[in-house]
């Protein structure tokens, strides 16, 4: 793993664990580095996943019809309106469940980050909803 570090104000980029010892950089330096790499191709996955499931079109449009269902009373939703924003629900729920799963598996190098085991599963409800879109 290569990653950049900053030590008693000197930069240093491209460094590997093994070449940043040989700089002098302390252990406590060179796993602070190595965490800040992990949680950005964490973050890098999370954010993979989520437009896999739904791209950003995919998002708008569910946006969209999200408000438009809204505006209207809850006397004057059908069925299906009802279903969409449930959808939707879901699909923000799962959302939610994926950036929490952020920090778990950035303080984790034990955890395989590309793994499906390691991430929740979007939700039948919001798949649904997500293909409609």
């Amino acid at each position: 793993m290569y990653f950049s570090i900053e030590y008693n104000g000197r930069s240093y980029s491209e460094m590997t664990e093994e070449s940043a010892k040989e700089a002098g950089i302390p252990d406590e330096a060179i796993v602070e580095a190595k965490k800040l790499v992990r949680i950005g191709l964490v973050k890098a996955e999370c954010r993979r996943r989520i437009y896999a499931e739904a791209s950003a079109e995919t998002q708008m449009n569910m946006a969209t019809a999200g408000a438009f269902i809204s505006s209207k009373t809850a006397s004057a939703r059908s069925e299906e309106d009802k279903t969409v924003l449930a959808g939707i629900e879901a699909s923000l729920a799962w959302v939610a469940q994926m950036r929490g799963r952020v920090t778990e598996l950035a303080d984790d190098a034990t955890l395989d980050i590309a793994d499906d085991a390691n991430w929740p599963p979007l939700p039948d409800g919001a798949r649904d909803v997500v293909d409609k879109f």
